[in-house]
C-alpha cells in the first residue's frame, strides 16, 4: 500500500499502533498531535519514555514495580504485614490503592493460569507466594493471624487461578479469602471504579 506520509511519521504511527488499545486511526491522531506540538514537549516525551525503565526492578517480596529491593508498600512498617492481597498485575495494585480501603501488602502474580495459552503455575508467581508465606510462618508469624485475599479478576482464568491458589495455600493453615462479588463477571480491576472495588473488598468471603 502506498504511503502518503514521510517515513519518519509512518514509523511513529506504526509504533503507536503496537500499543494495547491503540488502533490505526488513534495512532495517526497521536502522531499528528506530536507533529503539531512544540519541540520541547516532544523531546520531554521522548526522554521520559527512554528513561522509564532505567533503575526500575521488581520488589523482592511482592514483585510489584520498585526502585529498590523493596517497593513502597513492603517497606512501609505501618502496612498490615499479615494481610496479603494477591493480584494479577501491577495495574490492579493501583486500582485497589485508589479505594483507600486496603492497608495490607500485595503479591503480584504477573499473569493467570491459562492452559490454552501455555501458562501454568511455573509462569506466574504462585510458588513465590507460597515460599513467602512459609518464610513468614517460620519467622514467627502465626497462621491464624494471616489472611490471603485472592483478588484475581472474575474471568475463567482468574477463577481457575483463585482455585489453584486456595488449594496451594490452605495446607499452610492460613485464611484464604476471595474478593467479593462487587465486580462484574469478565471485568478487570483496573477499569472498576472506587465504590465497586471498596464493596468488593468489604464483601470478601472465605474461599472454600
Amino acid at each position: 500500500m502506498t504511503s502518503f506520509l514521510p517515513d519518519s511519521i509512518e514509523k511513529v504511527i506504526d509504533e503507536f499502533s503496537r500499543l494495547p488499545g491503540i488502533g490505526p486511526k488513534s495512532a495517526q491522531r497521536l502522531a499528528m498531535h506530536l507533529l503539531h506540538s512544540p519541540e520541547m514537549r516532544v523531546d520531554a516525551l521522548a526522554s521520559a519514555v527512554a528513561g522509564m525503565k532505567k533503575g526500575l526492578r521488581f520488589c523482592e517480596k511482592c514483585f510489584n514495580i520498585s526502585n529498590g529491593e523493596l517497593c513502597n508498600f513492603c517497606a512501609d512498617p505501618l502496612r498490615q504485614q499479615e494481610l496479603i492481597c494477591v493480584v494479577e498485575d501491577i495495574l490492579d495494585v493501583i486500582a485497589l490503592e485508589r479505594t483507600g480501603q486496603f492497608k495490607g501488602l500485595y503479591h503480584v502474580l504477573h499473569g493467570v493460569l491459562s492452559p490454552v495459552d501455555g501458562i501454568g503455575p511455573e509462569q506466574i508467581k504462585a510458588g513465590d507466594l507460597k515460599s513467602r508465606i512459609e518464610e513468614m510462618l517460620s519467622g514467627g508469624v502465626t497462621a491464624a493471624s494471616m489472611e490471603i485475599i485472592v483478588a484475581t479478576n472474575p474471568s475463567l482464568e482468574g477463577e481457575t487461578t483463585a482455585l489453584y491458589l486456595t488449594k496451594l495455600l490452605k495446607p499452610l493453615g492460613v485464611r484464604v479469602t476471595r474478593i467479593g462479588r462487587g465486580l462484574p463477571a469478565g471485568g478487570d480491576l483496573d477499569y472498576a471504579d472506587e465504590v465497586t472495588l471498596t464493596r468488593a473488598l468489604q464483601g470478601r468471603l472465605e474461599y472454600i
